[in-house]
């Protein structure tokens, strides 16, 4: 057993210092699967049938925002069909955005939102990289009032992604960056131009049955062979406390698929997308267009914006007591972002080199891919909330436990 996994035997194990519920590690190089773990449990409930229930390769788990890669796969793949051009303004496909509109604030008598007309337009590069403007209504304290306004003037709240993610941009499209709902709509636009075949359908056609995919899908509810392996969320209570998820935050029964954050998958599934991408043989997009995936693509203004997220987010791990912080995460001022994820723009020492692209989920997962190294790993988890302190120090350890070639398989 090495160090690595010394600590999350002890980490996982059940009592009083348990330090998360459980996780599934996976390395890979261009041959496939060269390192695999589990450690603990698939709940932490007692009275759930899966608290003796070991984690594996095969457990379900809503993989979240891990799905916007494979979005963005499958918009690639419709790039190199000429079916979408990634310059072109979304609205020749996606109607609603004719004429966007810019949240600027709310009347102070009356409460009512102020738009003004974006003088950009929008494009499916911008859906990609998070410069569209658009961003999550829940992650936004204007739009979070926009969304209650809404309903109080009776507009409905439908789940449908085309009401649910219509909201107003919070900047003009390419001046900053923000995290939100683009891909989402990304996918839409795979469906539109693809006479309307659902976005699972797609992707099982043309992303998951090449690469013998079986147990990834947007339609929980009509897979009782994937829900039978599904993991128990667990959330950590303020003090630390582990505890039965009163919630598993997404609902099972979305009217739509999600592109942005709606498939559930296995790690053993997942990982086969992570290794298509490292092999690059053509099976998933040709090499142009897995470069193209790779290719940072923000402006300026929404680099400065990304990089100040990410030095926000630095400084606030730094300052807790006891943080191992940071681990293996890429240094805020390095960065920048492609239409597939996050991009390292400096090597480094002992870790990930230049041009590694990673993101992860909200339940604490994460995937990072490095063409240079010729490494792939995932780390899988059903944690909330989203930036888990303990969950990001493992996948530190993790990920130093690869380039230090700990785990010898990687030699």
């Amino acid at each position: 057993m090495t160090a690595f996994e010394d600590f999350l035997a002890k980490a996982t194990a059940p009592g009083p210092d348990r330090l998360i519920p459980g996780c599934v590690v996976v390395a890979a190089n261009r041959d496939g699967i060269v390192y695999s773990n589990s450690f603990g449990t698939q709940s932490v409930d007692p009275g759930s049938p899966l608290v003796d229930t070991p984690l594996s390769l095969d457990t379900t788990m809503w993989i979240a925002s891990c799905t916007k890669l494979v979005t963005a796969i499958a918009v690639m793949q419709c790039v190199e069909k000429g079916l979408l051009n990634l310059d072109d303004d979304i609205s020749t496909v996606l109607n609603e955005w004719k004429e966007p509109q810019i949240l600027v604030g709310f009347d102070d008598a009356t409460g009512e939102p102020i738009l003004e007309k974006a003088k950009e337009r929008i494009t499916l590069k911008m859906l990609l990289t998070h410069q569209s403007g658009m961003s999550y209504g829940f992650t936004n304290s204007a739009l979070e009032k926009y969304i209650e306004w809404k309903k109080k003037m009776g507009m409905g709240d439908s789940r449908r992604v085309r009401d649910m993610c219509f909201l107003p941009l919070i900047f003009e499209p390419a001046t900053s960056w923000s995290y939100g709902v683009g891909i989402d709509w990304a996918g839409q636009m795979v469906e539109r131009v693809n006479n309307n075949q659902s976005l699972g359908s797609y992707m099982e056609e043309h992303i998951w049955k090449p690469l013998g995919m079986k147990s990834t899908t947007f339609r929980l509810n009509e897979r009782s062979d994937i829900v039978a392996r599904r993991s128990d969320m667990t959330m950590r209570e303020p003090k630390g406390t582990l505890i039965p998820s009163p919630t598993r935050f997404f609902p099972e029964d979305t009217p739509d698929d999600q592109g942005g954050g709606g498939l559930y998958s296995s790690p053993a599934d997942y990982v086969k997308i992570l290794i298509a991408l490292l092999k690059n043989d053509g099976t998933l997009l040709t090499p142009e267009s897995i470069d193209t995936l790779f290719t940072p693509y923000l402006s300026a203004a929404a680099a400065d914006a990304l990089r100040g997220v990410r030095f926000t987010q630095n400084q606030e791990l730094e300052a807790e007591k006891d943080s191992w912080a940071m681990g293996g995460v890429v240094a805020p001022v390095d960065v920048n972002y492609a239409l597939g994820g996050l991009i390292a723009e400096r090597d480094e020492e002992g870790g990930r080199r230049a041009g590694t692209m990673s993101w992860g989920g909200l339940p604490n997962l994460s995937w990072v891919i490095d063409r240079v190294s010729g490494i792939a790993f995932f780390y899988g988890s059903q944690l909330l909330p989203a930036g888990d302190k303990a969950s990001k120090e493992i996948l530190g350890l993790f990920e130093k436990a690869i380039y230090s070639r700990e785990i010898k398989a990687l030699s």
